[in-house]
């Protein structure tokens, strides 16, 4: 969960030690304190030649090696920093400087990996320290070690339970584990701590929005939005917010905002495709969705979406062939479903009701599916299995159209009036609700890393 730094930001922990050659102790004590402030200052070249001249005389010197370390590190120059370290470590097994040193820059070229085990030493080392308790439990959590993470949080609070980076910390890693009212527990005491933290108020608000609650998910991107109205990671969460809450007038102008201002982002281009087919724009749609696949050609997302927007307006060839490459990317039972569609609207009834039968299969729960192999069998006149399927259509969604309609004319072809006669009624009142159109399922795509 932390974020790749460059080698240039390992950062300056050492500590002197007493493997300092007996006869020029002094001496080497003087240039390894003056090597380190020069490191501190940032005049690399004095700090090199102050520490290449006590390795002249202590080649295995510890506390030298981990400086000319952190030297290269400086530089850019990473293999010969790791090499470095490691020759601290294996003259001083128990330098915490060469440990913490090589465990940063190791997770800044994302080697997580080979960091954990310097972490795991380190820790070992000085448990009471709270920055090696911190990034242990990141490179924990990034490795999806979640509950090893939430232990060395927990233990690192007790002694600092008002400690912000650990509140922020606990909040993530709680909410990695679905443990949203413990996240918001943590992220709230973190926010008390720092109000204007942006990243708490962001964090805040994906608790809320995984929990349901939309809208504290929109307050919390509001008050975000007052403190940084420019970032654009919060405009794409507000936006994509206020999306899944049908507010498409307030998420429309920020995802336009975003595209004009990185016309080449596909995340913040397809979000606004998606605002489009919200707004019930297919035709704008499809443009935009031409040019987020022509970014991304095998992001089956972006098929998906296109393929629905061709669908809608009766371009089938062109529909089906989006759609059937979204399915050789990924399988997925909406893109299946519309696949059947497809074949529905193109005449080919075998083929969509094959299909329509294998979107169940995969997923017994998908009412637009039934309502559609309901349809087709009642037009097979097999109306038993037709109202087996129509009936399970509408427990899953009440407010499916075609599934109360295709219910009615099964139930009047069974001889049961009053039952059709209130499917009918039923289908009149979602009618003058909602267009008479297929449910497409959004698949909003994560927001780009800084």
């Amino acid at each position: 969960m932390h974020k790749a730094l460059t080698t240039a930001a390992v950062v300056l922990l050492f500590a002197i030690s007493p493997l300092v050659n007996a006869q020029n102790g002094d001496v080497d004590l003087k240039r390894l304190t003056e090597a380190a402030r020069a490191i501190s200052d940032d005049r690399l070249r004095q700090a090199e030649e102050l520490l290449n001249a006590v390795l002249a005389t202590s080649p295995r010197d510890a506390d030298a090696l981990n400086l000319l370390g952190v030297v290269r590190a400086k530089q850019n120059r990473a293999a010969e920093a790791e090499r470095l370290f490691r020759r601290a470590l294996a003259s001083l097994p128990s330098h915490l400087g060469a440990h913490t040193n090589l465990a940063e820059l190791l997770l800044s070229n994302n080697k997580d990996a080979e960091a954990l085990p310097v972490l795991l030493s380190a820790h070992k080392l000085a448990p009471e320290r709270e920055e090696i308790s911190l990034k242990l439990a990141t490179t924990l959590a990034s490795l999806k070690r979640l509950d090893e993470a939430l232990s060395i949080l927990q233990a690192a609070r007790q002694n600092a339970p008002a400690s912000f980076p650990l509140l922020y910390e606990l909040g993530v890693v709680t909410a990695a584990l679905k443990q949203y009212d413990k996240a918001d527990e943590h992220l709230s005491a973190a926010l008390a701590i720092k109000p204007d933290d942006v990243a708490t108020l962001r964090a805040l608000a994906r608790v809320a929005r995984a929990s349901g609650n939309m809208e504290k998910a929109l307050s919390h991107l509001m008050a975000a939005r007052r403190v940084a109205p420019n970032s654009a990671a919060v405009l794409y969460d507000f936006g994509v917010t206020a999306l899944r809450m049908d507010l498409v007038l307030d998420a429309l102008p920020v995802f336009e905002r975003l595209h004009r201002e990185y016309p080449r982002e596909p995340a913040y281009l397809y979000a606004l495709a998606a605002a489009h087919w919200t707004k019930g724009e297919v035709v704008e749609t499809t443009r935009l969705m031409d040019q987020y696949v022509a970014l991304q050609p095998r992001d089956a997302s972006g098929l998906y979406l296109l393929g629905a927007a061709l669908l809608r307006q009766d371009r089938v060839p062109e529909a089906t062939a989006a759609l059937q490459r979204s399915l050789n990317l990924k399988a997925d039972p909406d893109t299946e479903y519309l696949v059947g569609v497809s074949f529905e609207k193109a005449g080919n009834r075998t083929a969509a009701l094959n299909t329509y039968r294998r979107v169940v299969q995969s997923r017994p729960n998908h009412a637009a599916a039934h309502a559609a192999l309901g349809a087709a069998y009642r037009e097979a006149g097999s109306y038993a299995e037709a109202r087996a399927e129509l009936e399970r259509a509408i427990q899953l969604d009440p407010d499916d159209l075609r599934a109360n309609y295709q219910l009615g004319l099964v139930y009047a072809k069974l001889g049961e009036k009053e039952a059709a006669k209130r499917m009918f009624d039923r289908a009149d009142d979602l009618r003058k609700r909602q267009r008479d159109q297929e449910r497409v399922v959004l698949k909003l795509i994560d927001a780009p890393q800084p």
